[in-house]
This record gives C-alpha cells, structure tokens and sequence, in this order.
C-alpha cells in the first residue's frame, strides 16, 4: 500500500469511528466506502440544510398566515355580505315575478272589457243607423204629407164667408 492510500485508508477510518462504524474495513473496499462515506457525509449536510430551510419555511408560513389572516377575514364577510345580497336578490325576483303576474292578469282584465266595450260600441253605432235610416225616411214622410196639405185647397163656402 502506497502512502497516499494508506493516509486515506487512516483518515478514512478515524472518520468511521467518529461516527460509530467500527466494523472491519479491508483495503479492496477503500474507494466503496470513500464514495459510501461521501454521500452519506453530502446527505447528512442536505438533511441539516434542509431542515434549517424547513424551519425558515415554518416561520414564513406562520408570517403568511399573520398576513394572510386579515384577508381571511374580509373574505369570511365578503362572502356573507355575497350571501346576503343573493338571498335579497331572489327575494326580490319572487316580488317582480309577483308583480309581473298581476300586471298580466290586470292587463288581461283590461284587454276583455276593451274587447266588450268594443262590441257595446259596434252595437250602439248600428243602432245610431238604424235610427238614423228610420229618422231619414220619418223625414222624408213628413215632407211628403207636408207638399201635400200645401197642395190641397180649402175650399169655404161663400155664403159663409159673406156673413160674417
């Protein structure tokens, strides 16, 4: 064994101990458990690493939710004013549905007295004619008898006349 291996091999195996692994380590296995050593020394600095990131990460969160919390508030009441307002909403929809309703019917009343007072006014302008066709031909009688009594000649007697 050269010296540069047999300083890593006493290297190796003081760091071996350190950590607990007092088991047999033949020099075949060096450059194995060199890299083992390496990686297990690289995972244990990602672990501690890790964890402090986790734990800035935990105080982070707990930062967010002290900012977080009074936006969870404004939506907690945003959401009931939502509430209120859409229970208002169909509330008021079921009064203008309501109102539409009576509208129609009312317009419907309208529309049938309109359609009765027409008849009643078709009816009241044939009977206007018809009194109108019977005032004429009254008329037209009157006129004729009247022609007639100026026509006609009264005759006295002239003995009468005379004495008076």
């Amino acid at each position: 064994m050269s010296t540069a291996a047999e300083r890593k091999f006493i290297n190796l195996r003081k760091r071996l101990d350190q950590l607990g692994y007092r088991q047999p380590l033949g020099v075949e296995s060096l450059p194995l458990v060199e890299k083992l050593f390496s990686d297990l020394v690289h995972t244990t600095e990602s672990l501690r690493s890790t964890k402090l990131s986790a734990g800035k990460t935990e105080k982070e969160c707990s930062n967010f939710d002290a900012i977080l919390e009074p936006y969870k508030a404004e939506n907690a009441k945003l959401t009931r004013e939502n509430n209120e307002l859409h229970l208002e909403i169909l509330k008021l929809k079921e009064q203008s549905d309501r109102h539409v309703k009576d509208l129609k019917a009312t317009l419907r009343k309208v529309e049938h007295e309109t359609a009765d007072l027409k008849f009643l006014n078709n009816q009241y302008i044939h009977k206007i004619r018809s009194l109108e066709r019977d005032n004429k031909a009254k008329t037209e009688k009157i006129q004729q008898l009247q022609e007639k009594n100026l026509q006609a000649v009264v005759q006295t007697p002239v003995s009468f006349c005379r004495s008076l």
